[in-house]
């Protein structure tokens, strides 16, 4: 999971932390409050003497004071205690909620860094390995039916001769760069081959491009066991095709 998806989860875990310790604090002045208005306790209250002057009567009414003594309920009383229970309900049912937000959001998040790590394993695959390949080799293919022997005049003179003159230069300067190009690829990002495809007919064509190298500096005769993979381009063309296209499925499942 990348940083900013971790940073995310972590905040929201926080959240819920900051949350309890607040409810948490406030449901402990809840209870303290309950318990201290439910206990049992006796309140005692006393009036002061009253004295009322009768002027009719020429007497004096005395009013002694009183003392009340009033003893508190002790059974349960849901009144008092419905504060406390609503805010355990509502702690229970926030977090119940985040937890699963935050389960759903990892969930969501995980399945995008796969799929994200996936593009871009498979856009490494194309621009680092099959592209370059197949695009050179092409090229090779196309310089080849233009220049090459098959091109040649068949006429044994002065046209035949120049023609392989032309070739030959378009060997060293255009074909064997070409090849080493492809040779560099296979040996640098051999990793990113298909799961569906085989490294075998790359492996193939790096020694025969090694060796019609040491051939045309050096002909020889043993050139002719080291051949041009067959229908090589058209294989490398076909796994191409499957990965781009199972890049633009990924792609799709990315905004799905």
């Amino acid at each position: 999971m990348n940083v900013k998806n971790d940073t995310l989860i972590s905040c929201q875990y926080a959240r819920i932390y900051m949350n309890n310790i607040i409810i948490t604090v406030l449901l402990y002045f809840t209870v303290i409050f309950c318990l201290h208005g439910q206990g049992k306790s006796f309140n005692i209250s006393r009036r002061d003497t009253v004295y009322l002057q009768n002027h009719f009567l020429k007497d004096t009414l005395v009013i002694r004071p009183v003392y009340q003594t009033q003893e508190n309920k002790t059974e349960f009383d849901l009144i008092v205690w419905l504060p406390a229970f609503t805010a355990m309900f509502v702690l229970f049912v926030t977090n119940l909620i985040t937890l699963y937000k935050i389960q759903r959001d990892t969930k969501e998040a995980i399945r995008k860094d796969i799929i994200l790590t996936k593009i871009k394993i498979e856009r490494d695959r194309l621009e680092k390995f099959y592209d370059p390949i197949f695009t050179t080799l092409r090229s090779n293919e196309v310089t080849f039916n233009a220049y090459g022997p098959n091109s040649f005049p068949k006429d044994s003179g002065p046209l035949e001769t120049e023609a392989s003159m032309v070739w030959r230069q378009i060997v060293e300067n255009v074909i064997l760069p070409n090849n080493k190009k492809i040779c560099d690829i296979i040996h640098q990002y051999s990793h990113l081959i298909d799961s569906k495809d085989s490294i075998n007919s790359y492996l193939d064509f790096a020694i025969h491009a090694e060796s019609y190298e040491h051939f045309i500096k050096f002909p020889n005769t043993l050139h002719k066991g080291f051949k041009y993979p067959n229908n090589f381009i058209d294989k490398v063309e076909e796994v191409r095709s499957r990965v781009v296209s199972d890049l633009r499925v990924t792609e799709h499942n990315l905004t799905a």
